[in-house]
């Protein structure tokens, strides 16, 4: 077949040339190849990958989100810390609740921690040091961020942290101690900076198993060594908790059962009073014949539960010139409503602003801002309550202990307003 095609060739063929109208190109001039210095790569900036719990309104999941990191080299004045312990507090239900839509972008979860130092600023070498085992409080709730990360960029002039002991504090406990703790332990100084509570001061205590209740117990009857019984109003099995685990204070309480008169616990506590006899605890209409009240109206009455039941009777119940603080206002708490940073309603707004001028007590609303740019710089708070901590006098009772990955599973226990203690979430290495 090549051959045939080879035998028709046409030989004028091979010598016709054609000529092109258009002129060849001109030849690419190429510079001397020169080396300059340009930018560091993107690749060689270094940042500290970052897993945290995050949602984006109430109605959704709390899911992992990986968008935040913190970059290398930090700040002179921070300081990096590996969290291994995270801690629930209501806040953290009120603060989804105020996130009707998801709109806003990642909220963070958690308002306390413990962990390792695994950073530390330039102006910091001094007071920490790489592998520190530290514990503290991360409150930002206006910046919607958390405690619930893998890793923290703490500013220590600004967040509360402190050196974790070892020996006498486990990380669980660390984790659930300083903002509750923190919590009774200015709102008890305020109290007594006023001359509102001394060593002979009969105070009510509603709301025992609370957290915040549980530290003010111990710091009344241990720190500032109150001789009268403690009346504390509580629930269910409420005051065998704390008997169980305060056994030295079991003789210095009594107790008003919530349930048994149907959350109207001013009922059982005016019979003790007109009576001269302590309450039954699971029957608040029986008396203890053989126990006697002999203490009188309240000087101090500390309400960690809310509610309007109390102050509706108290000028039968609280003592001229006591005072009733509350961390909560008129309303009973409900967790799964109750929305962070609210305003009161129109009755107590009216008691801040004239109940000086109304009734014969003083009457709180009191707020906690752990901040040290909010706290004043005379007040060693968190130095108090370390040492109080380190040394046996409060301890932190922890009710659960759940990984986070079940944070859902701890949210729905904190919801039912049952916990007993502090709810710790146990942090997953990343």
């Amino acid at each position: 077949m090549v051959e045939k095609i080879l035998e028709n060739k046409d030989p004028k063929l091979e010598a016709m040339t054609v000529d092109h109208e258009a002129p060849a190109p001109k030849e690419i001039v190429v510079d001397e190849p020169r080396l300059t210095r340009v930018a560091r790569p993107l690749r060689h900036i270094r940042h500290i990958p970052v897993k945290s719990l995050v949602f984006h309104s109430k109605h959704g999941p709390i899911t992992f989100s990986y968008e935040n990191k913190i970059k290398l080299p930090i700040n002179k004045n921070k300081l990096v810390v590996q969290v291994n312990y995270a801690g629930l507090n209501p806040i953290d239900m009120k603060i989804k609740n105020g996130y009707t839509k998801p709109i806003y972008g990642e909220v963070g979860v958690g308002r306390e921690y413990s962990g390792v130092v695994t950073h530390v600023g330039d102006n910091l070498t001094d007071r920490w040091n790489v592998g520190d085992e530290v514990y503290g409080i991360y409150y930002h709730p206006r910046l919607a961020i958390g405690s619930l990360q893998s890793s923290l960029l703490i500013d220590p002039r600004v967040d509360p942290i402190l050196m974790r002991p070892q020996n006498t504090l486990s990380p669980e406990k660390a984790t659930g101690s300083l903002f509750c703790l923190g919590t009774a332990f200015n709102l008890l100084a305020r109290l007594t900076e006023k001359g509102q509570l001394n060593s002979e001061s009969n105070v009510l205590i509603n709301g025992g198993t609370s957290s915040v209740g549980m530290f003010t117990i111990q710091l009344l009857k241990r720190h500032y060594r109150v001789s009268k019984k403690l009346v504390i109003v509580t629930s269910g099995n409420g005051s065998t908790v704390l008997s169980e685990h305060f056994p030295d204070l079991k003789d210095e309480m009594i107790f008003i059962n919530y349930l048994s008169c149907r959350g109207k616990s001013s009922r059982p506590l005016r019979n003790m009073l007109e009576s001269g006899q302590v309450v039954d605890y699971d029957d608040f209409s029986s008396l203890k014949e053989t126990e006697k009240y002999t203490q009188g109206k309240f000087n101090v009455v500390l309400d960690f539960i809310g509610g309007y039941d109390i102050l509706s009777h108290s000028s039968s119940l609280i003592h001229s010139e006591g005072v009733y603080v509350t961390t909560v206002g008129d309303y009973v708490g409900d967790y799964k409503k109750d929305v962070f940073d609210s305003w009161d309603n129109p009755s107590a707004n009216a008691r801040k602003m004239f109940g000086s001028l109304l009734w014969s007590y003083d009457y709180v609303h009191f707020y906690f801002d752990p901040n040290f740019k909010i706290v004043s710089k005379k007040n060693e708070w968190i130095h108090e309550c370390g040492r109080l901590l380190n040394e046996g006098t409060v301890e932190c009772i922890v009710d659960k202990v759940y990984s986070w990955k079940n944070l859902k599973d701890a949210f729905s226990y904190m919801a039912t307003q049952r916990a007993q203690g502090k709810l710790i979430i146990k942090v997953d290495g990343f």
